[in-house]
């Protein structure tokens, strides 16, 4: 396929997958009553993780159009959204207790059962393909038969087994059920194909592990990018959902996007070795950061709370003096937490800052032009580690005759 081609291929499946989202927000307006703005947050905060993901899926296939993996991406995005035009019609007839006609039925099947074809685009397949687009050796083809077979009678199993579909409002009879044996055969058809799609990820994640130990240099580094994001994929969630409970954020699970959208990010990062190296700064800043916000919050509103009970009245001193022992406090803090955590997770940054301050100090006292030379170029050699340096120093000028 041509260069051109793919571009046009590319922005394709991202424009359609806009226009689902588009096309589910235009029917929303017009056939959901009572209209209110809980409704309209709710269905933003649906459509924005799977716009997020199809623009991932766009960059990579314009940046690396001969990577499967961006292609992946951009088909599961447009696999998820493809009801979405659909969905506030069929919740409105439920709603109202109307009947379903066929087209309305067909399109919550949709959304019954393309999750699986998602899954296995987005999740099982990247992970098999990682970071280089290709399959670690022939061995490991069993498992990409097993999830696209998988899937695929996951699929075709639930769309002829007698189970009304889980996915709406209320349970709500398919179109192509069977009974009798057929109907049984399906739903054994479905069940295997639904075993073989959730084996098939972590036999696929141990591949992805296989290849972590015995990978070197830059391709390592692609992969410490996924582990990274795989990481913020469990602990993001977790951190979120107290959030959640109180209300504090915007939409209603919110708390799931860190699971949606780590690991394609950094997917993308790894892909494209975008600031590969960056990886150990980001997390001892994130660590950091992590720490002295625990370290200044929960002072901060034992401080508020205990002031307010002792002090009736004075609740808005309380919080203005809270707030500004907790910025006083915030500069040395942050400073001595980033010193250890860059001395555990980022060491060589450490060792590196530590040589270039004792070679300040020395620099004051140093006087010896040859020995400055060598004492430099060292500095240089052990903190930036270079294929090769080199020392200009320009010749003094002459100041001419007097």
């Amino acid at each position: 396929m041509h260069m051109r081609s793919r571009t046009l291929l590319a922005w394709s499946l991202w424009l359609v997958t806009f226009g689902c989202l588009a096309g589910g927000l235009a029917v929303t307006l017009a056939v959901t009553r009572p209209l209110t703005a809980d409704v309209l947050l709710q269905g933003a905060g649906d459509a924005i993780p799977w716009l997020l993901f199809a623009t991932i899926g766009l960059v990579l296939t314009l940046r690396r159009p001969t990577n499967p993996i961006g292609w992946l991406y951009a088909a599961a995005g447009l696999v998820w959204t493809l009801n979405v035009p659909w969905d506030p019609w069929v919740d409105q007839l439920l709603r109202t207790g109307r009947p379903l006609p066929l087209a309305a039925r067909l399109a919550a099947l949709a959304g019954d059962s393309l999750w699986a074809v998602g899954l296995a685009l987005a999740v099982t397949l990247p992970l098999l393909l990682l970071p280089n687009g290709r399959l670690r050796s022939r061995r490991w083809r069993i498992v990409v038969v097993a999830s696209v077979a998988g899937t695929a009678m996951n699929v075709v199993g639930w769309c002829l087994s007698p189970d009304p579909m889980t996915q709406t409002l209320r349970p709500v009879a398919k179109p192509f059920a069977l009974d009798g044996w057929a109907g049984s055969a399906a739903t054994v058809v479905h069940w295997v194909g639904w075993v073989m799609t959730f084996a098939s990820i972590p036999a696929a994640a141990v591949c992805l592990v296989l290849r972590f130990r015995a990978s070197r240099g830059i391709e390592r580094q692609q992969l410490r990018w996924v582990a990274a994001g795989a990481t913020a994929a469990v602990v993001g969630p977790l951190l979120l959902i107290p959030l959640e409970a109180f209300g504090l954020l915007p939409t209603v699970d919110a708390f799931s996007w860190p699971l949606l959208l780590s690991v394609p990010v950094a997917i993308a990062v790894a892909v494209l070795r975008y600031r590969l190296w960056d990886l150990d700064r980001l997390i001892s800043r994130t660590v950091t950061y992590a720490v002295v916000t625990g370290l200044l919050v929960l002072p901060y509103l034992v401080i508020v709370l205990a002031t307010t009970q002792l002090i009736e009245g004075s609740g808005s001193l309380a919080v203005a003096a809270a707030t500004l022992a907790a910025a006083a406090a915030f500069s040395p803090l942050r400073r001595r937490v980033q010193d250890l955590v860059d001395r555990r997770f980022n060491r060589r940054r450490y060792d590196a800052a530590r040589t270039v301050d004792a070679f300040a100090v020395r620099l004051r006292e140093q006087v010896d032009l040859d020995a400055l030379h060598a004492e430099l170029l060292g500095v240089v050699d052990q903190t930036m580690q270079p294929t090769q340096a080199s020392l200009w120093l320009r010749p003094a000028a002459d100041p001419g005759p007097r």
